[in-house]
């Protein structure tokens, strides 16, 4: 999933039908392989194998061996290790105990990678911020937040467009959520010029050690954090419950500003004010002053249908395991009645503007119809592309995808 635009700079960028078999009622099943190298199909030792968005994963043996139990469905299975590849394997996990071999491929060495350990310039330390920043967001969660290994990022900033990736797992601890992540950072773009950000990669979750009090406080976050989210939106979607969750979603349209003239007509009033102004008295310098100054107004408006829409309108059931397409045209606005706006969402408004909803809104399109499979894993991610208040959730409102609320 990808986000479009940034809150802070006005506008946001960035990740169906049936009663849909969740983790807590899933089958556990073992999954059993053995990693290899691509070319020489001698055993790699001690590759990181996880379940992504999860918090299942294990680590093979020397010979390259490896077991994980994991719930049964359709999920993304990462392996990793540095100097090679990661490898993705998305597949619909069912079978009570699948074998796989998996083959690595070396990776390329960038000269940039053999930097990391030097000395960082202030620069770099400006970039980090900026995207620790982006990446991490600015809610009050995030704000508890800490990347414990910058070191392995590689940061790139040319032509107002900063480009992040990491050479290893980055490891972040969340105090509000109690998790600790490795995250697998393959792509962070951030462009200022044209107001798009998104981000890509592999969270593995673990969670954090503490007292009674502390796990008390961690449940009630994760709750806050889960609820109205792009993931409790997906996970209600599935389940047929968005009403009863308190989701409403509306067909949402961009049209031409009525009040806003053409590219056009606003270049020859330019052009007809030139020749005015060099005239003593004209009675059309007012009214072309008036159709120049519309140039700042936006070229479309929103037009938002007052009627929610039903899930069939935008979605399809395709199989009899629950898996649905989401496929529709425009936008679909989703707001979550339940919810209030975080004060540090509305802080993260521009100078002059403000939510037009005590609600969180947010805007979802596509470049491509997306598959929403049981475990609520998307494919393809990035044909979506999120706008709003999801938009501003970032990895410090994260929770792992198999997340439940309490009954």
């Amino acid at each position: 999933m990808k986000m479009r635009s940034f809150c802070i700079l006005g506008v946001f960028l960035l990740l169906l039908g049936t009663t849909a078999a969740f983790p807590s009622e899933a089958q556990r099943i073992m999954v059993e392989g053995r990693v290899v190298d691509e070319e020489t199909d001698l055993p790699l030792p001690f590759v990181t194998v996880f379940v992504n968005n999860t918090a299942g994963g294990t680590v093979a043996d020397e010979n390259g061996h490896f077991e994980l139990e994991m719930d049964a469905g359709h999920y993304e299975l990462v392996l990793s290790l540095v100097g090679y590849e990661s490898l993705i394997f998305s597949a619909d996990f069912s079978d009570k105990s699948p074998r796989f071999l998996f083959k690595m491929a070396q990776r390329p060495i960038d000269l940039n990678e053999l930097l990391v350990d030097g000395e960082r310039s202030p620069e770099w330390y400006e970039n980090l911020r900026t995207f620790e920043y982006h990446f991490l967001g600015s809610s009050q969660f995030a704000a508890s937040c800490k990347i414990l290994n910058p070191e392995v990022l590689i940061i790139d900033f040319d032509q107002k467009v900063l480009k992040v990736h990491s050479i290893d797992f980055l490891t972040i601890e969340n105090h509000a959520l109690g998790y600790r992540i490795n995250y697998l950072l393959t792509s962070f773009e951030l462009d200022t010029d044209k107001r798009t950000f998104h981000f890509s990669g592999y969270p593995r979750y673990s969670q954090m050690e503490g007292g009674k009090m502390k796990q008390r406080r961690w449940e009630k976050n994760r709750m806050t954090a889960y609820q109205g989210s792009w993931l409790h939106f997906r996970h209600s979607l599935l389940k047929g419950s968005l009403a009863q969750e308190g989701f409403e979603v509306r067909r949402m349209k961009l049209i031409p500003n009525p009040d806003r003239p053409s590219d056009r007509r606003i270049l020859e009033a330019k052009g007809q004010l030139k020749i005015v102004e060099e005239m003593p008295h004209s009675p059309f310098r007012d009214s072309l002053l008036a159709i120049v100054r519309k140039q700042s107004l936006p070229k479309t408006v929103e037009l938002v249908s007052p009627d929610t829409l039903q899930k069939s309108a935008y979605s399809q059931v395709l199989d009899g395991e629950g898996t649905l397409q989401l496929e529709f045209e425009d936008f679909l606005q989703i707001t979550y009645t339940k919810g209030r706006l975080s004060r540090e969402f509305v802080d993260s408004f521009a100078p002059g503007e403000a939510p037009r909803s005590p609600y969180p809104v947010s805007l979802l399109s596509q470049t491509a119809p997306v598959k929403i499979y049981p475990t609520g894993l998307e494919d393809p991610a990035l044909k979506l592309f999120v706008e709003g208040y999801w938009s501003w959730q970032r990895m410090g409102d994260a929770v792992p995808i198999d997340f439940e609320l309490p009954e």
